[in-house]
């Protein structure tokens, strides 16, 4: 007999982070921000981690660079970035993981807090764009929320929130699913350190995205 707990039947991925693993060559970028300034570095992937947030510009503020500066900051982090964006590689089992979700005929839909062109440039060396029913990026660079682009998806694909699955590395990512009512899981090793709640799971490996929608099914039953 059926429970309250409904199939997964679309998955919206995050691409920065997520399925792109580029948080050293952002944490390399904003360092040489930081050392042009002569602030203090993030000296490794955990002082980056704790220190990422969203909105993009407390991000900045809490390295030290102020409002007045922010918009010059964060042109010359992306200019930096965007020179070496090309040598990052997806996560570990990232292919097959979307390979295998594609196998389920689940949708999936890439949605990231990055200009749509500048997403389909970094995607487009990984070959798996063929996975993904939607691509959809941000307007503006600077405000970095991709909030109402999920949420304008969201109302016009028909899904059922509830049989949406979505999977980020931000804290941003785990409150647009809340506001929006979907499911989530957190992955650890992305641009931001986990929460201490347990709200939603926490995932280490991008493979393990498999096992819960496996579980999500059978549940389902």
């Amino acid at each position: 007999m059926p429970t309250n707990a409904p199939t997964v039947d679309a998955v919206c991925w995050d691409w920065n982070g997520t399925l792109l693993d580029d948080v050293d060559i952002a944490r390399a970028a904003m360092n040489a921000v930081l050392e042009e300034r002569r602030l203090p570095v993030l000296s490794d992937q955990h002082a980056y981690r704790n220190a990422f947030a969203f909105p993009i510009k407390g991000f900045y503020a809490r390295l030290g660079i102020t409002d007045a500066d922010f918009r010059l900051a964060a042109s010359r982090y992306l200019e930096l970035f965007a020179a070496q964006i090309g040598q990052a590689q997806l996560q570990a089992e990232a292919r097959a993981t979307l390979a295998a979700i594609s196998s389920l005929g689940l949708k999936q839909v890439l949605i990231s807090a990055t200009i749509e062109s500048t997403l389909r440039q970094q995607l487009a060396p990984h070959n798996v764009a063929g996975h993904f029913t939607h691509i959809l990026g941000i307007a503006d660079a600077y405000a970095a929320s991709k909030a109402d682009v999920v949420a304008g998806w969201l109302e016009t694909s028909g899904h059922d929130p509830r049989r949406v699955l979505m999977i980020g590395d931000t804290n941003h990512d785990e409150e647009i699913a809340e506001d929006l009512n979907v499911r989530f899981l957190r992955f650890a090793r992305g641009h931001q350190q986990p929460p201490n709640h347990n709200r939603h799971p926490v995932l280490h490996q991008i493979r393990d995205v498999i096992e819960h929608i496996h579980e999500a099914h059978r549940t389902a039953r």
